[in-house]
């Protein structure tokens, strides 16, 4: 140990090793579970095949639902807290189905579902037409779920307020229960936001920017499929400076992108993409004077001047 593990100044550190950063510069190798994933905070474990809740320290411990988990950070006063939830069920019956609320107060707080895939961690809806996850919370981010929001009325999977700015969402599949739901994400005029490596299926609009209080600013949504059972619309923003890229959309959906719902948005950039238009790229795509829709594929060839032979877009949808 004393040759590999060594502190900033190169020597070999020595127990009862409090004085770190260190590095390790030898081969090792792990036989048991190794937690490398420290966020500053307090980690809690959510295990709903457990009989009973516990303290929510360990997964022998581990808390039954997300929400005594999220209670239990709040009332810490932690920021920066991490929770991990097992996935259990083989099928399509969800793992946890709850309504859950992040506070303004939870700055940073990470709920990892963890599975090999968002498959495997399945949440619903508490009841039919609610909201799955709300977040209040700034820098907030969630990972490795298979979000099952119901209700056409006014189900949501999350809902993002415009305090919380900064979130993440990355990895988890947004697909409807019983009955198609409304919204996949929702953005009440939430800066900053990055929504990466997701998959829409079987929601009305997939990613919903409202600007009740401003334009939705900066917004990044990458390297994420909507497919055929995406409705109404795949990405509907009232955006400003937004960024989306390397995204994939197929034809059933009414409307692909529009960058300037209600007529509001400017300066946003969408490239890279690849737009199956199921009418034409001015049809099923919107965007405003100022963005720059250059170099996306879209299968209208030669459309005006809107798209080339190749039908690489040459210019804004108009």
């Amino acid at each position: 140990m004393g040759n590999g593990f060594r502190g900033a100044n190169g020597q070999p550190a020595a127990s009862p090793y409090t004085n770190g950063p260190y590095n390790f510069s030898e081969d090792i190798t792990f036989q048991g579970t190794v937690n490398a994933v420290g966020n500053g905070g307090t980690i809690y474990y959510v295990d709903s095949s457990l009989s009973a809740s516990n303290g929510g320290g360990s997964w022998a411990d581990a808390f039954i639902t997300i929400a005594e988990a999220v209670a239990a950070s709040l009332a810490a006063g932690g920021t920066y807290d991490t929770i991990f939830v097992r996935g259990n069920e083989i099928d399509e019956t969800s793992d946890y189905a709850e309504s859950v609320t992040v506070t303004a107060a939870q700055v940073g707080l990470r709920i990892i579902g963890m599975g090999n895939s968002p498959e495997g961690v399945l949440w619903t809806v508490g009841t039919a037409e609610g909201t799955i996850l709300n977040v209040a919370a700034k820098d907030f981010y969630v990972s490795g779920f298979r979000f099952r929001p119901n209700g056409a009325t006014s189900g949501k999977a999350v809902d993002l307020a415009v305090t919380a700015l900064g979130s993440t969402i990355e990895n988890c599949i947004f697909r409807s229960t019983t009955e198609t739901a409304l919204y996949g994400i929702y953005l009440e005029s939430t800066p900053d936001v990055t929504i990466r490596d997701c998959k829409f299926t079987s929601i009305a609009t997939a990613i919903y920017g409202n600007a009740a209080v401003k334009t939705v600013y900066r917004l990044r949504v990458l390297d994420c499929d909507f497919d055929d059972k995406v409705d109404t619309a795949g990405i509907n923003i009232s955006g400003r400076a937004c960024v989306i890229k390397r995204n994939t959309f197929t034809t059933d959906t009414t409307l692909l992108i529009d960058t300037r719902k209600g007529g509001t948005g400017e300066m946003n950039t969408v490239n890279g993409n690849t737009l199956m238009c199921g009418t034409s790229y001015a049809a099923n795509c919107v965007g405003a004077a100022s963005d720059c829709w250059i170099g996306n594929d879209c299968n209208k060839l030669s459309e005006g001047t809107e798209t080339d032979a190749s039908g690489r877009t040459i210019k804004i949808p108009a």
